[in-house]
């Protein structure tokens, strides 16, 4: 169980950034509900509810509205909860077989069937957070990096000499200004010699 600074520190170092304040919206907008509450009001969160904001954050980034967002997330809810009743339904009565050959079902217990669910959602979330890991090791040994360093580089550079540049226009105006007061002088001067002769 993760009480919202866990639940930030988990979410960030899944590349999912963002602040206390926000992580307390998106709880209570997507209806995220707390495992646990202790005496001081402080609420704890499983896995199960970080994958939601997990979910939530990345629909939020494809632009999707908070209504819509919970809409998607009971859909995904209800179609897990779907497979994996139709998952029980195949697993609900095994058969055990008589020297007759007859076959007698029995119910199995309702917590092997929890303990199968969370084995499931806890062996996705190992996976999904290897294939993370992966992809970023792939980006960080990658070329692509280097790339993007240089190209960043690049930018600055461009930047240094478009301020240059800008520096080097002024500079050429106000020499320009300086060029057509000094001819202006000059033009006023002839005429005043003009009139003396």
């Amino acid at each position: 169980m993760y009480n919202k600074n866990d639940v930030l520190l988990k979410l960030n170092s899944e590349n999912y950034y963002i602040d206390r304040r926000t992580l307390s919206a998106f709880i209570d907008s997507w209806r995220i509900e707390a495992v646990y509450e202790n005496e001081d009001r402080e609420e704890f969160y499983d896995d199960y509810a970080i994958e939601r904001i997990k979910r939530g954050i990345n629909l939020k980034a494809q632009g999707f509205s908070d209504e819509q967002i919970i809409k998607k997330m009971r859909l995904y809810e209800d179609s897990q909860t779907q497979t994996s009743e139709s998952e029980n339904k195949n697993h609900d009565l095994p058969a055990e077989i008589t020297e007759t050959g007859e076959q007698i079902t029995s119910p199995t217990i309702p917590a092997l069937r929890n303990l199968t669910l969370d084995v499931t959602t806890q062996t996705l979330q190992m996976l999904a957070e290897s294939v993370a890991k992966k992809i970023t090791e792939d980006i960080k040994n990658s070329d692509m990096a280097e790339k993007l360093i240089e190209a960043g580089g690049y930018k600055k550079d461009n930047e240094i000499l478009s301020k240059q540049l800008q520096e080097l226009i002024e500079h050429n105006k106000k020499l320009s200004e300086r060029i057509e007061q000094l001819e202006k002088r000059e033009t006023f001067a002839d005429k005043l010699l003009n009139l003396f002769r």
